[in-house]
């Protein structure tokens, strides 16, 4: 038996995307029945004083959070006031953060291989790696690659060790592994797709019928839907222009969903209800388990994201029977298929509103490549373990 441990920074708490992917990699990598699996995860806690004076809400500090079962320690880091200035001014890891790691790089000793996901799991592999001779694996997930490296030289030069003294790197696109080509060459590299959690699946006509009644939509309405934070790299202001071409084009009863939040919410949503032809219903965030019921409700997902990892969202829809579309950055193309994404650009409009009132019209089926499969995925990072314990 395999001794793992996984660790990452994210939230258990609202189960947002990096760290569902990592659930359902750990839940998968145990399912193979060839590994025991420890989750730590590191996740950061304002002190009362930064609470005060960003008026943020108390968090309530556990040391454990079980999910399905799996269980996550948690590492939380007490976020000040000058953290907040280094992270948002200098783009780097908080003041204090190289105190708390080797305070908690220990918890790593003993095991057969650390795996990380992104950069902050990264840090503390390599450094359990250098301490305890213990080999390391890292996937990394988009932004780690393709943004946050290039905001700062420091970031940029830990990411390049990281990756290069990695026993493996898995990438969850192949747009993104040749992105990371920027960062370091001379790594081991591998691309690994993320699969799709059984909960998004096709429901039954009854099933939807009665979701499109509690969802106030008329019978014969169609649903356009964007899924997503509402932050910049998503390219949200899009929405308005794309969905008034879409309205143009589509004859028939039309709903508009927006399902997500972020810093331009107010803008999306001002630019969007001043729309008289947009029919538009802002969601805010959407809770996990609601997110395959909301799925299956819609006809054609819209991504038009100014880059992209692996779009898993777009996965999710076309599971539940939906026709996902997306800008042409990223693993888009990985997911839903050359034809369902457009290059930005002039034109770049025009062209996802005729592809979205095709979808409409019934005119475009999709499905999801072999490779975004979980169960493909955690075989073979099992696989790769194996071979480096082999090997060493």
């Amino acid at each position: 038996m395999i001794r793992l441990a996984v660790i990452f920074e994210s939230s258990p708490f609202d189960r947002k995307g990096l760290f569902n992917a990592v659930h359902q990699r750990i839940r998968h990598l145990l399912g193979t029945g060839a590994c025991k699996v420890d989750a730590y995860c590191v996740h950061s806690m304002d002190t009362a004083l930064t609470r005060k004076i960003r008026r943020t809400p108390a968090v309530q500090k556990k040391d454990e959070v079980i999910v399905d079962g799996i269980s996550y320690r948690m590492l939380w880091y007490d976020f000040s006031i000058a953290d907040h200035m280094t992270v948002r001014y200098l783009h780097r890891k908080p003041l204090f953060f190289r105190r708390f790691m080797s305070r908690n790089i220990p918890l790593l000793k003993g095991y057969d291989a650390v795996i990380a996901h992104s950069f902050t799991g990264g840090l503390f592999a390599r450094e359990a790696s250098e301490l305890f001779g213990i080999p390391y694996f890292v996937t990394w997930h988009g932004s780690d690659v393709h943004t946050h490296p290039w905001a700062n030289p420091l970031i940029l030069e830990q990411t390049r060790v990281i990756m290069r003294r990695a026993s493996c790197n898995f990438f969850v696109s192949g747009a993104l592994m040749r992105t990371s080509d920027r960062i370091c060459t001379d790594a081991a590299k591998e691309v690994l797709h993320n699969g799709v959690s059984d909960a998004f699946r096709l429901y039954s006509y009854e099933q939807r019928c009665l979701l499109r009644q509690k969802y106030g939509l008329e019978p014969d309405a169609k649903v356009v839907a964007f899924a997503g934070n509402l932050v910049a790299v998503k390219n949200p202001d899009m929405l308005q222009p794309l969905f008034h071409e879409i309205r143009l084009r589509h004859s028939g009863p039309l709903k508009f969903w927006v399902m997500g939040d972020g810093k331009a919410r107010r803008q999306v949503e001002s630019a969007l209800m001043s729309d008289p032809s947009i029919d538009v219903v802002m969601w805010g965030n959407i809770p996990s388990e609601c997110m395959p019921d909301m799925m299956n409700c819609i006809d054609v997902l819209l991504l038009p994201s100014r880059n992209e990892g692996l779009p898993l969202v777009c996965a999710e829809a076309v599971m539940c029977g939906a026709t996902a579309l997306g800008a042409d950055v990223g693993g888009g193309a990985e997911v839903v298929g050359c034809d369902n994404v457009v290059p930005h650009g002039p034109g770049f409009i025009e062209a996802m509103a005729v592809k979205a009132a095709e979808a409409l019209e019934g005119k475009k089926k999709q499905s999801l490549p072999d490779s975004i499969s979980w169960e493909k995925t955690a075989s073979r990072e099992l696989e790769c373990i194996r071979k480096v314990l082999k090997d060493s």
